[in-house]
């Protein structure tokens, strides 16, 4: 019919969730299958059906990857494929071959980038001073494969971004629901066993979810689950919050977000609980909102405040922390203090990718590093790459102050999640640093930030089909979406 556009055609951004998460779900099983008792012959013919099957996904429907990565980032962090390695970062590469075997969808470059891609520049430098051998080059390589992730998001459309956020805040709701199950039934902490074949429970390595924290002559339990650490639970359910509340929409908005926040709260992270709130407390005081809004967010902020200092271990958690007997209080404060001395002849290149505190928890635990996100970047990687790395907090502190002058609380969220994220979670604990999967997580954080006014274009979300007046044109020009 003369006068009539159509700006969207291509399938609705739920069942590219869908798909993401029965495609993740597949590498569970296939995972499964694999690390079975399951002979030589058995074990190659599940290899190359997969690798066969993921080559197909790829290059027919690669947004179902870049779902799969988001999701098992959300909800199964540290799943490993047997005999393979780490799940996120075979994904991550998958990631890469779908937005590199497709036309690029979005060609805008971002501060963001810029400071990402010099962040890696100088890294590399620092690596090849640094390296004292093969172990120094591997865990460089696992840190740029994660922090690279940042660049073929950038590439997306915005529907395919759309889904990971989105399908990452599914994987999060899962992950939290789950390991909040295993809080409250598994008493022994063995249950995670039943993930032994992608490589959770496994003998020798993560045997129990059981952590704890002392509360004077009490031990209080601390949800962990398929985040195996209760401090990095709350940093990959943190982001998993603010995307829940930034994409979803109505009753599947409150129930993923509630879910998450419970989870959040169980894990008893202090760095995590005190990043939302003083996200909140930016929302409030930088987000363009009507006084009934803000007294609105204020009322429902203050109420779940007082719900959480309700429960004993949440009250006794906060509490602790403003005492000077608290171990964990203790430990930051003698890190923070043995910082300089440790860097004595390091401040250059740092102590190297490779440091032996870094891959061995023991040597972590006696040398107890800086538990500071910055300051552990130039421990590591030296002073240039650490100058770097707050230069991009500092760009990204900008782009999400421009969020929250908009019109937009659901672009305010993305706004002060990240700016409570930087002056909070990433001032009190560092696994964006040493750990592959919540660096991931951080660049998605990244992407999410840099693209998220496009984000919420409604137009994105529907097939419009409207008539418009003849001659009137039509400015708008769709972007390639994958799938």
């Amino acid at each position: 019919m003369a006068g009539t556009v159509t700006t969207r055609t291509d399938r609705p951004v739920s069942g590219s969730v869908a798909a993401g998460v029965l495609a993740a779900l597949g590498a569970v099983l296939v995972g499964a299958l694999a690390g079975g008792d399951a002979g030589p012959s058995q074990l190659l013919a599940v290899a190359v059906t997969a690798m066969v099957a993921g080559i197909a996904v790829t290059l027919s429907s690669p947004v179902v990857v870049y779902a799969a990565l988001a999701f098992v980032l959300g909800a199964i962090p540290f799943a490993v494929i047997p005999g393979v390695g780490p799940a996120i970062l075979v994904l991550s590469l998958a990631v890469w071959a779908g937005v590199l075997t497709h036309p690029l969808a979005h060609l805008r470059t971002h501060a963001l980038e810029v400071s990402v891609a010099l962040l890696i520049l100088v890294s590399l430098a620092s690596v090849t001073m640094s390296a004292a051998g093969a172990v120094h080059v591997a865990e460089f390589v696992k840190w740029v494969i994660a922090t690279s992730l940042l660049f073929p998001l950038m590439r997306l459309s915005r529907r395919d971004l759309r889904v990971v956020g989105l399908t990452y805040a599914v994987g999060a709701a899962v992950g939290g629901g789950f390991s909040f199950f295993l809080f409250l039934f598994d008493r022994s902490g063995t249950m995670i066993g039943l993930l032994s074949p992608i490589g959770y429970g496994v003998a020798g390595t993560i045997g129990t979810t059981l952590r704890f924290f002392e509360a004077g002559d009490t031990s209080i339990v601390r949800l962990t689950g398929t985040y195996v650490d209760p401090n990095a639970a709350g940093l990959f359910l943190f982001l998993g919050l603010m995307l829940a509340l930034a994409l979803m929409r109505g009753w599947v908005r409150l129930i993923a977000a509630s879910v998450i926040a419970v989870a959040l709260l169980v894990s008893l992270s202090r760095s995590a609980i005190f990043s939302v709130l003083v996200a909140v407390v930016v929302f409030l005081i930088f987000q363009k909102l009507s006084t009934t809004a803000r007294f609105g967010v204020l009322l429902a902020g203050a109420l779940a405040v007082a719900g959480a200092f309700a429960v004993p271990a949440v009250n006794a958690r906060i509490v602790n922390s403003f005492d000077s007997s608290d171990r964990g209080t203790s430990d930051r404060a003698d890190a923070l203090a043995n910082f300089l001395p440790s860097m004595q002849g390091n401040w250059w290149f740092g102590r190297g990718w490779g440091a032996k505190e870094f891959i061995d928890e023991v040597a972590g635990y006696e040398v107890n590093y800086v538990a500071n996100t910055p300051l552990l970047t130039i421990y590591r990687g030296g002073l240039v790459v650490g100058i770097v790395f707050l230069v991009l907090l500092g760009i990204g502190v900008v782009t999400a102050y421009r969020s929250m002058r908009t019109s937009s609380w659901e672009a305010g969220v993305v706004g002060a999640g990240f700016i409570g994220f930087t002056l909070v979670a990433l001032q009190l604990d560092f696994p964006v640093v040493t750990n592959a999967a919540a660096t991931m997580m951080f660049a998605i954080m990244l992407a999410v930030l840099a693209r998220y006014p496009d984000l919420t274009e409604r137009a994105d979300d529907v097939v419009l089909d409207r008539p418009v007046p003849a001659g009137a044109v039509h400015h708008r020009t769709p972007e390639v979406t994958h799938g």
